[in-house]
């Protein structure tokens, strides 16, 4: 019997949800035929932006969530979407009862204006959704490391050039002025305040040609006088032996 009852109370909750669902969203179609009374299409955009938004971020909550983000979201999307629908019971109840006298003209007003706030929360938070999955994140987590990377460069890259401006210049005015030398067939000569490094060294050798230099020839060694004129210095220096006599 228990068994038999449990299936059954399934069924019956079912039946239940099923009614109230159906009770909330009958309430909100006709408070929504006060605001379009002349477009059925406008209604059914107005049911799909109370009632049945609630019930898909509920599921969004429960099965389509990733991260803290979505599941915020998610929350959120479901009590705008619940709450709205709630609003919109409401007001119906109170125009359409005949127990007592209710100020109608601003009653419209309010449900004019739950429509156009519950149409841009719920695009902002389908936006915010999207945007809050994992993949989604990662890619813009690292988009806006690469960003702050990017600019600090920027910043480095302009810092250096504007000290190394006056060299840069100079060495941009040096390009410039040989270049027009070429133009005039003007030899191109070292800079005088750089004369180690020569501007274009081919056409510098071209210019100013190097004479030939041959080294000097050093003097030979003379041999010193003889302090003896009546000795002469031969060119041997290998000893004699004296003869002996016969």
């Amino acid at each position: 019997m228990k068994k038999v009852l449990a299936q059954g109370t399934k069924y019956i909750f079912g039946a239940f949800g099923i009614a109230i669902l159906g009770l909330l969203m009958s309430l909100t179609y006709q408070a929504l035929q006060r605001i379009f009374p002349t477009s059925f299409i406008n209604t059914i955009w107005g049911l799909v932006l109370f009632d049945i938004a609630a019930i898909c971020w509920a599921l969004a909550f429960v099965f389509g969530s990733e991260t803290v983000t979505q599941y915020a979201v998610s929350a959120i999307g479901f009590l705008v979407g619940f709450i709205g629908t709630l609003g919109m019971v409401a007001a119906e109840v109170v125009l359409g009862q005949s127990m007592f006298v209710a100020n109608a003209e601003q009653i419209s007003q309010w449900l004019v204006y739950g429509f156009i706030g519950a149409t841009a929360l719920h695009a902002a938070l389908l936006y915010g959704h999207h945007a809050g999955a994992q993949e989604i994140r990662q890619r813009i987590d690292v988009g806006i490391a690469r960003g702050e990377i990017t600019t600090e460069a920027i910043k480095q890259a302009a810092a250096t050039l504007d000290a190394e401006r006056g060299r840069l210049a100079e060495t941009i005015t040096r390009e410039i002025v040989d270049q027009v030398k070429r133009d005039l067939n003007i030899p191109i000569l070292a800079d005088p305040r750089m004369p180690f490094l020569p501007a274009d060294p081919k056409q510098y050798e071209q210019a100013i040609p190097h004479p030939i230099l041959t080294p000097a020839k050093k003097d030979e060694p003379k041999l010193a006088e003889n302090p003896f004129p009546e000795t002469k210095v031969t060119e041997s220096h290998t000893p004699t032996t004296p003869t002996k006599p016969a």
